[in-house]
């Protein structure tokens, strides 16, 4: 029987949020890290990064289904970096959407609090915001609409 792996997972203990450590200052006493949810760095002090020893999760073998001899597979984005455009707040747009910021984010939202239902039904709805070049957007499957 193999042993199993272990792998350190940090936690920011104020908040309680997963972060994974940058890089280390002043000897130990100060760490930079990165929320892994939102992405943010900050720096954090040692005794409130809690540092704990979690079993590394076994591989998973990936099936492909079959269709009339044909192998299908789609493309997987990540659950973490997949955001509900209806649902999120202007900050957090600014932060998955690259090269937008507060002012294109809140113009994407009154866009949102303008329609009927004030929500998005498609995603070529967002192309009458001409700030942000939607056709790689909506390639890369970063936002969706529910």
């Amino acid at each position: 029987m193999m042993p199993a792996t272990q792998v350190k997972e940090f936690t920011y203990t104020p908040n309680g949020v997963k972060v994974q450590v940058v890089s280390v200052h002043d000897d130990g006493e100060y760490q930079m890290v990165r929320s892994i949810t939102t992405g943010k760095v900050f720096f954090a002090h040692k005794n409130q990064i809690a540092e704990t020893l979690v079993e590394a999760p076994k591989p998973v073998k990936k099936t492909t289904k079959q269709r009339r001899g044909r192998h299908i597979v789609k493309p997987e984005v990540p659950v973490i970096n997949r955001v509900n455009i209806n649902s999120c707040t202007p900050e957090l747009l600014t932060q998955i959407l690259k090269g937008v910021g507060i002012k294109t984010a809140t113009d994407i939202k009154e866009l949102q609090q303008s329609l009927p239902g004030e929500r998005f039904t498609k995603l070529d709805q967002l192309k009458a915001i001409t700030k942000v070049d939607w056709d790689s957007v909506l390639e890369s499957g970063t936002v969706y609409v529910e």
